[in-house]
């Protein structure tokens, strides 16, 4: 996949992953981004196996769902995305070892009001994650 320092993320997709993450809590939800490198276009919800507030496992059943959806719609799955209820949205040390896709945007979004940025995208480098811009449209 073409990586990008910029990606184009519309205000519904936004609006579904924070209505995720607030059904959810006050566990992690997590889900898929189908779109294309440069842009989201939806969400695929996914049921967390672990149930859990600090770390996701997604369905295996709803990865393959997202894949198909995806594939029908003429796109692709071009990341992941989950909460951080209690926490700021920035990669912890489970989200490095369990991130296995390095072509995916990884989107996190906090529940903490304290942040001024609820959602953060990142790229999976050897040995981290690097910030991906989000930006906004409509």
């Amino acid at each position: 996949m073409d990586r990008t320092t910029t990606i184009d993320i519309p205000d519904s997709v936004v609006s579904d992953i924070l209505k995720h993450a607030y059904s959810d809590a006050p566990n992690e939800c997590c889900g898929l981004l189908i779109g294309s490198p440069h842009r989201l276009e939806r969400v695929h919800p996914a049921r967390n196996l672990v149930a859990s507030p600090t770390r996701y496992l997604i369905d295996p059943a709803d990865h393959f769902a997202a894949v198909h959806r995806a594939r029908t719609d003429r796109l692709s799955v071009v990341g992941t995305y989950h909460s951080h209820p209690l926490s700021p949205p920035v990669p912890s040390m489970t989200d490095l070892l369990d991130a296995t896709y390095p072509d995916y945007v990884y989107v996190i979004v906090s529940l903490r009001h304290d942040f001024e940025t609820e959602l953060k995208g990142y790229h999976l480098m050897k040995g981290g994650f690097e910030l991906v811009a989000l930006r906004p449209v409509g």
